[in-house]
Formats: C-alpha cells, sequence, structure tokens
C-alpha cells in the first residue's frame, strides 16, 4: 500500500502546499450529494415582497423579521439574541447575506463532489473552507433529525440496528471525522 492509499484512508490529507485530498465511495459520494442538495434547496432564498429600497435590497437588509418556521433551517439561520425585538432587527440585516454564504458553501462542496473522477475529493485552501462549512450545515442538519440536544451520546450509540436513525447517526458521525480530518490537514504544517 503506497503512502497516498494510506492517507487517504484517513480522511482529507494535505497534498502539496494549497491541495486537500480525500476519497470517497460511490455510495458515500451519494450520501453526500444527496445530504447537500437538500441543504441547498432547504436555503433557497426567502422572497421578499416587501422590500421597496433597491439601496435595502442591494445590501441585503430584508422585511423578514421573523426566524424559520422549519426546526433544521431554524438552526442554521438561529435567533442572535434571545430578546425578540433585537433579534428580529438583527434577522432583517444579516440572513440573507448569513442564507447566501451557507448557500455558496453547499454549492462548492456538490461542485467539487461532481468534479471527483474515481471518488477522489481535491480542494484548495478556499474550497476546503467550503467544505468545512457545508458539512458543518450537514451536521446540524442531520443534528436536529437526531435531536442530539435532547439525546445523549450513550443513547445515540444504542440505537437499535433496526432504528430509522441509525444510518442518520452514522452519517454524522463520519462527517464529523471527515471534518476533523480536514482540519488537522488544514493545520498541518508539515508537507
Amino acid at each position: 500500500m503506497s503512502s497516498m492509499d494510506n492517507d487517504i484512508e484517513h480522511g482529507f490529507y494535505r497534498h502539496g502546499d494549497n491541495a486537500y485530498v480525500a476519497q470517497v465511495s460511490e455510495s458515500e459520494k451519494e450520501v453526500l450529494s444527496n445530504l447537500v442538495l437538500q441543504i441547498l434547496e432547504l436555503l433557497g432564498e426567502r422572497s421578499d415582497n416587501h422590500v421597496d429600497d433597491p439601496l435595502a435590497a442591494m445590501v441585503g437588509i430584508t422585511s423578514h423579521d421573523t426566524p424559520p418556521e422549519d426546526e433544521v433551517l431554524l438552526r442554521l439561520l438561529p435567533n442572535a439574541y434571545a430578546d425578540q425585538v433585537d433579534a428580529s432587527e438583527f434577522r432583517r440585516y444579516t440572513e440573507s447575506t448569513l442564507r447566501r454564504k451557507k448557500f455558496e458553501h453547499a454549492m462548492a462542496m456538490r461542485l467539487s463532489l461532481e468534479n471527483a473522477l474515481d471518488g477522489i475529493i481535491e480542494v484548495d485552501h478556499d474550497g476546503a473552507n467550503d467544505w468545512l462549512g457545508a458539512m458543518n450545515d450537514i451536521r446540524l442538519a442531520l443534528g436536529v433529525r437526531l435531536k442530539v440536544e435532547q439525546t445523549s451520546y450513550e443513547e445515540l450509540e444504542l440505537l437499535a440496528p433496526d432504528d430509522p436513525m441509525r444510518p442518520v447517526y452514522a452519517v454524522y458521525n463520519w462527517l464529523g471525522w471527515m471534518q476533523s480530518s480536514l482540519m488537522e490537514a488544514l493545520m498541518n504544517e508539515d508537507i
């Protein structure tokens, strides 16, 4: 087994000065592609029919001041303040930009998955940061479905093999491992 093969088995690794590489199986690529597509659909911009000010529209200020009703989207675009008035005002000024940034991360991940030949993903430094953001958002979404805030790690580990949440938990853990490997590769100064 070559050194490269060994590295690939360990998630992302640094390759050269500005490249980060990982290999995924066809089924892993399919799961990632499906999940990132769901994130892209979820983050689709809310239409804002109330903005009459072209400057406000240009800089991303919207009339939306209420949090999303969807629990996953609310986790991705949370309130910044406990006080509802402050949270609403902050959301008007930031939600559009945050939504767009998360969409860009997910789109970059989707494109690199589409361009991955033989399951080999290669990204530059900016692409690595996009992947970190997109993987984090996917894990947040999966975490909502798994109810990780109310469920202990031990309970999740003991999910029955036929429990429909068991594969969700497996993907959640695998993405955490991939995130960790990419963060380590980004911090690795040894080439």
